[in-house]
């Protein structure tokens, strides 16, 4: 069964582009079973923590999703606030 963020009663308040990790994607580059980190992390209402947004990738198409507690819930992109770039730490992380 298919979660959905937008259907769960939780929304997205914030996001920000980060400098992605390495770690999710297989030596061929393609994603492992767990997903792979992209550089945006959105922070849901009520709470302070940042999440990562993480996507899985079969062929030339993507799902992004957050994990939650364990269990994943896919995010649709019109949810996603502007994201607020945070470059001096981009530029400090490279």
């Amino acid at each position: 069964m298919v979660n959905y963020l937008n259907k769960s009663g939780r929304s997205i308040v914030e996001s920000k582009r980060t400098v992605p990790p390495r770690w999710g994607m297989a030596a061929d580059g393609y994603t492992l079973r767990s997903g792979a980190p992209t550089g945006l992390m959105i922070r849901l209402d009520g709470e302070k923590r940042w999440r990562r947004l993480m996507c899985w990738h079969f062929s030339n198409a993507g799902t992004c999703f957050v994990r939650i507690k364990g269990k994943e819930f896919v995010v649709d992109g019109f949810d996603i606030p502007e994201e607020r770039a945070d470059l001096e730490r981009i530029n400090e992380e490279l």
